[in-house]
């Protein structure tokens, strides 16, 4: 359940974030917060990650459906099954943000990114705009990676040990 809860709650805190940027923020207008560390930026993402494809439009919806309904897919049926909860983070995380950014691709037609990271270290950072299903996406993208690894680790060790 708490999965669920997950997505939903990634899913809808989007939605109502989005909407605020809409109304709050012309296109392109910045505005810094949190003394300058984070600077709100509205940018429409027409394209897939970094605006790949923008001009593809249908590509990039098409490819999208089908993603998401091969992950609602694999979530279905790794929700019900018991452990793995790393992965199960992981996939409610990325559905969460996937929801997010599809549902903008097609009822927007396009994505609302709205921040930006202010970095002395990595200033390449400050000219990508993000939105939370990105950072959502970005996470639990990695804790699949992770459980993954974690799962191929555990399986070759124990091959070992019948051995």
């Amino acid at each position: 359940m708490i999965y669920i809860l997950i997505v939903l709650i990634i899913a809808g805190g989007e939605y109502l974030i989005k909407n605020l940027m809409e109304l709050k923020l012309q296109k392109g207008e910045t505005r810094d917060i949190l003394g300058g560390r984070i600077t709100l930026n509205k940018v429409y993402n027409k394209g897939a990650l970094l605006n790949f494809l923008q001009e593809k439009k249908e590509i990039v919806k098409t490819f999208s459906g089908i993603l998401i309904g091969l992950l609602l897919l694999l979530f279905t049926i790794m929700l019900p099954k018991k452990g793995n909860k790393l992965f199960k983070l992981g996939l409610a995380l990325v559905l969460g943000g996937a929801i997010s950014n599809v549902s903008d691709r097609f009822l927007r037609g396009y994505v609302v990114d709205y921040f930006s990271i202010k970095s002395d270290r990595l200033q390449w950072l400050s000219k990508i705009v993000f939105n939370l299903a990105d950072i959502a996406i970005f996470i639990g993208s990695l804790f699949l990676l992770l459980s993954s690894f974690f799962s191929s680790i555990f399986k070759s060790g124990s091959d070992k040990s019948t051995k």
